[in-house]
């Protein structure tokens, strides 16, 4: 569900954006290339994986990282469903079978049903459609049984404990719950698909969307959120079209590696985060929620009805993400260069040559909602969506040829204002000795000597009239203050702005 995650939940969001934010655009018509600045990775709704990880070194907990993702919730303990059905594969006509520390049976109808065969430990068997029948066949490629039929599964059952069983196509091992055999899709030759079933922890001691290295907080809020989608998939069907599960074991859901997570490098970790949040789900009301979450956010998350249409949810607002711009995040910021003709080609519009980009629409993370290709021979309206699909962009969180990215001491100022200033609207840009950005709401200054300081309103104002940081005051050493009567306030290296409404002073 992460990265590109849970796209299969769009039949619960349907079309219509609400723009939230609308720009002129950058235009670039004659441009020879077209450089994208963009941050994120992912849809940008819900919670930001990276996000978490940077809001725990901060010290930020579990419950809090999801409440503060997912407005205006709760955490409690939940009820869901006795087992999980995951779909594996789909639309296969040859399954491999590895057993791995034990042997694996073959029964039929049933966990419980007539044993057909024995995978030895360390053998490669392989399940094949044959007709409307099950063909077994050993790893001397001898047919052992043809069993079976539309209606009549076959299940996977390890033999003992520590046992389990390595499928190619699904490339995982598993070594939990029950694995069943379908035969469908058989108006000509059937096709099969795998579906575990398997208990809610068991499950989550499988997921594989985030590292187990990772802080404690970061991978308990990962087990709510995933937790919570789970659960409210499985409210919705159990028994979906063609995987016949309540979720895929992919990003199109969730990322499910069985064994592989849960055994693998720090897997007992992953599973004591698991343990320690049992039965814990993100409420809305006395509802489980839609826990959607993506990689990395790009430092602030989307409304829904601007990443995939539909009303505006209230617990899917976008808010801003403090914890993403961390080191260890490698989309926290990127940029991306094109062609012409690629950017031509890849869009594929009918415009002729790609000349620029203008009147975009942006969602309140400065996602483009909207954007206008111009070209040679006219101009065409395409989604943000569009424009990240056709180009394989991270996100739609992009400035075309106009570096707006927030990083390094101004960044880390603008997390600790909770983003407060909006959006960015200029480079970062040097003056007199130090660094400054524009955003919607303020300017932020920076100098190795004073540190990064915001300013906005009449300060500002006032400030930049007597030349900003190459004026008398310098370099600004506090941020605009509220004082007790109301009036605004700002340090500066040589002097103090103190102003009453728009009449300002300098002390």
């Amino acid at each position: 569900m992460r990265k590109i995650l849970i796209l299969t939940v769009l039949a619960f969001l349907f079309a219509g954006a609400l723009p939230a934010w609308a720009g002129g655009g950058d235009e670039q018509q004659g441009a020879k290339q077209f450089r994208m600045f963009g941050a994120g990775f992912g849809h940008g709704l819900g919670m930001s994986q990276w996000g978490a990880f940077g809001l725990s070194k901060k010290g930020w907990g579990a419950e809090k990282i999801v409440k503060h993702f997912y407005s205006g919730t709760r955490v409690a303990r939940g009820s869901g469903p006795g087992d999980l059905r995951i779909g594996l594969v789909q639309g296969k006509d040859v399954i491999r079978l590895i057993a791995e520390a034990g042997d694996v049976e073959l029964r039929l109808g049933g966990p419980q049903g007539q044993l057909v065969a024995t995978v030895p430990s360390g053998a490669t068997w392989k399940v094949k459609a044959a007709g409307n029948d099950y063909r077994i066949v050993n790893g001397a490629g001898e047919t052992v049984d043809t069993v079976g039929g539309t209606g009549n599964p076959l299940f996977v059952v390890y033999q003992s404990l520590g046992s389990r069983v390595r499928v190619p196509e699904a490339f995982h091992t598993y070594n939990r719950g029950k694995i069943e055999f379908d035969l469908y899709s058989c108006d000509g030759e059937c096709v099969m698909r795998l579906v575990l079933s398997v208990d809610p922890q068991g499950y989550l001691y499988g997921l594989g969307e985030v590292p187990s290295s990772w802080p404690m907080p970061a991978m308990k809020a990962q087990a709510i959120a995933a937790r919570s989608y789970a659960f409210a998939k499985a409210a919705v069907s159990q028994h979906r079209a063609v995987c016949d599960c309540a979720l895929y074991a992919s990003a199109n859901d969730q990322v499910y590696a069985g064994w592989d997570k849960e055994g693998g490098v720090d897997g007992a970790r992953w599973v004591a985060a698991v343990d320690q949040t049992n039965r814990k789900v993100v409420l809305d009301g006395n509802q489980t929620i839609q826990a959607f979450y993506m990689s990395s956010s790009g430092g602030f998350t989307e409304n829904n009805e601007n990443v995939w249409g539909g009303s505006p949810i209230g617990y899917l607002r976008g808010v801003c993400d403090p914890g993403d711009f961390t080191t260890s995040n490698p989309n926290a910021t990127w940029v991306e260069t094109f062609t012409t003709s690629q950017v031509t080609q890849e869009l594929g519009l009918g415009i002729g040559a790609v000349e620029g980009f203008a009147d975009e629409v942006r969602g309140v993370s400065g996602r483009i909602i909207s954007v206008t290709v111009r070209g040679a021979n006219g101009q065409q309206s395409i989604s943000g969506n569009a424009l990240r699909s056709a180009l394989g962009l991270h996100d739609d969180r992009v400035w075309i040829n106009s570096n707006r990215l927030v990083t390094g001491a101004i960044r880390d100022k603008y997390d600790r204002l909770g983003c407060s200033p909006g959006l960015p609207e200029s480079a970062e840009a040097g003056v007199a000795g130090g660094r400054r950005q524009k955003f919607q709401d303020g300017v932020i200054y920076f100098s190795s000597g004073t540190g990064a300081h915001e300013l906005h309103g009449a300060v500002l104002t006032h400030y930049q009239q007597r030349g900003g940081p190459g004026g008398n005051l310098g370099f600004p050493t506090s941020d605009v203050q509220t004082l007790q009567n109301g009036n605004r306030r700002a340090h500066f290296e040589h002097g103090v702005i103190t102003c009453d409404g728009s009449n300002c002073s300098v002390g």
